[in-house]
């Protein structure tokens, strides 16, 4: 198994604490994290005094080092301030979206995890968590100032920078010491998986994954600290966490957030807040292009470079929106087990591809028996080291562990003889007929060149000959209605006679998940009710 890592000398370890008091000591005044919504920031002078403001807060309610605190519905910037005052006592980070993931599951997760404190907003309505079998603290946003217009008799956290209150609660015991707090082996979180089926996974994380992950995204993006992140996605996400909010503690850059992606403040974010690297999925790059923004000139002159990550990312589409906008696209491959495993990087790229291995990663793609593939031979990938996650936290609060021993990722990818990866698919996802193992990626590509095609969807459905046949759920072009002769006469001209899709039906819109990824199982069973009207109307009527 290789490893792409270079062995120059490297930042050892700090604390999250020990970083944001050195940025605070170099460059009190420079913007730490602009909220791009409300067009406000927080300077690294007044970051660091909110965060001891809110460790000091956490303190005084038990909270101390190994202590597990979880994050309910909270929007960033207030879910990284209070993750950055939990971390300054050491404590463990629980982020949790309920409203997404729904009271049900909530609860089984916190039953779980067995939090030590939940945090909610001050105005968030009374869910599971509300009433979780832990102590349940509000706060009032950073933006808010203070806690003037808070509910009565709700127990309250305020996040603004001078809502030190410990003069006023005649608590004068110091916050222990910035550099000691934690140790790199420490766990720094417990996040829960987008949940597509069954019950998300609780990932568990320590601070070494997080710093080898921050290390990978500044090698990957070429950050330093000048650099202005635009981050729009949750974070929630472990792929928002490493790419974004890691980075910019170790560097002292500058973080801007948006609540959730805008179509049409994009533009304005990157220009009036100088955006020089910005986070992308492929989703938000369809948004983009379809139809595309009509911008002014100079508009994304400061943006050097576009991420793209969570789902793949087809080649056509990559093209299009560079030729389109002039953004330089970097295509990432990661996993909430192992972060960061490949990328583009600016100085080395290649279109449709997820880039070479990163840094600090063994990285390797094997056959069946577990020997490393040939160049250009498909197989799966298999990574190991210190920046894979600790485990995953079971029922019974036991850890079961994935770092320690390769993880076998089940995707299926091919290296060529330049070290570039392109991914196939998973194995999960690969259409078997006959014994014919097909990646649904191949023809999705084929399809999605027709001009008249939008989006592709290519996944197997059961067959009484072949065990499976391929179809095609299609998304047209916006004003366009193709014809399923033609699109199935252009599948034909580029794939062989096993691959070609059995039908095409036409389709709105590709169910996704959250973070993009398109849920075959969905889109099965929209295959099942088709089959079965078309089998009811062809059946004769009893008399």
């Amino acid at each position: 198994m290789s490893s792409a890592r270079d062995p120059v000398a490297e930042p050892i370890w700090r604390t999250a604490a020990d970083l944001i008091e050195q940025h605070r000591r170099e460059t009190p005044d420079k913007p730490a994290i602009v909220d791009v919504d409300r067009r406000i920031n927080l300077s690294f002078e007044q970051l660091a005094r909110s965060v001891d403001a809110i460790a000091r807060q956490f303190a005084r309610r038990g909270i101390t080092r190994g202590a597990r605190i979880v994050l309910a519905d909270c929007d960033a910037p207030d879910k990284l301030l209070l993750w950055l005052g939990a971390w300054r006592l050491g404590a463990i980070v629980c982020p949790l979206d309920v409203l997404f993931i729904g009271d049900e599951t909530a609860r089984t997760l916190l039953d779980t995890i067995q939090p030590t404190l939940v945090v909610m907003p001050e105005d968030a309505a009374d869910t599971t968590v509300a009433s979780a079998n832990a102590p349940v603290v509000r706060f009032v946003s950073w933006a808010s100032g203070d806690s003037a217009n808070a509910q009565p008799g709700k127990d309250i956290i305020a996040l603004a920078a001078h809502a030190d209150d410990a003069a006023q609660a005649g608590d004068t015991r110091p916050l222990p010491d910035a550099a000691t707090i934690s140790n790199p082996g420490d766990i720094a979180s417990m996040c829960c998986t987008s949940g597509t089926t069954g019950i998300p996974k609780i990932v568990v994380y320590d601070h070494a994954c997080y710093w080898l992950n921050g290390l990978d995204s500044i090698d990957l993006l070429g950050l330093t600290r000048d650099d202005r992140t635009l981050e729009y996605r949750s974070f929630d996400w472990y792929s928002a966490q490493i790419l974004s909010f890691i980075p910019f503690l170790q560097l002292g850059s500058t973080l801007c957030i948006a609540r959730r992606f805008s179509r049409s403040r994009f533009g304005d974010w990157i220009r009036d807040h100088r955006i020089t690297v910005s986070a992308g999925v492929p989703t938000v790059l369809n948004m983009l292009l379809e139809p595309p923004l009509e911008v002014p000139a100079g508009t994304f002159a400061s943006l050097r470079a576009m991420t793209c990550s969570t789902a793949p990312l087809s080649p056509a589409q990559w093209q299009r929106f560079e030729q389109r906008y002039g953004i330089r696209i970097l295509n990432l491959y990661g996993s909430s087990e192992a972060g960061w495993m490949c990328g583009n990087r600016l100085h080395r790229r290649e279109i449709g591809t997820v880039g070479y291995p990163a840094a600090h990663i063994a990285f390797d793609i094997v056959d069946s028996e577990g020997a490393s593939c040939a160049p250009d031979v498909k197989g799966q990938v298999v990574v190991d080291g210190a920046k894979l996650a600790l485990g995953v936290l079971q029922r019974d609060g036991s850890l079961l562990p994935i770092r320690g021993t390769p993880l076998f990722t089940r995707d299926i990818a091919a290296r060529d003889a330049q070290g570039f990866v392109r991914m196939a698919a998973r194995m999960d996802d690969l259409i078997i007929r006959g014994g014919v193992k097909i990646v649904p990626q191949e023809i999705e590509e084929i399809v999605r060149a027709h001009p008249q095609v939008l989006d592709v969807a290519a996944l197997g459905v059961p067959d009484p000959v072949y065990g499976q046949e391929t179809v095609c759920f299609v998304v047209p072009q916006p004003g366009a209605t193709p014809d399923e002769a033609a699109l199935l006469a252009h599948c034909r001209e580029y794939l062989a006679r096993e691959k070609m899709p059995r039908a095409v039906f036409m389709i709105q819109a590709l169910p996704r998940s959250a973070r993009g990824k398109i849920l075959r199982d969905a889109l099965r069973q929209q295959w099942w009710q088709i089959v079965n009207a078309r089998r009811d109307m062809s059946e004769p009527e009893c008399e």
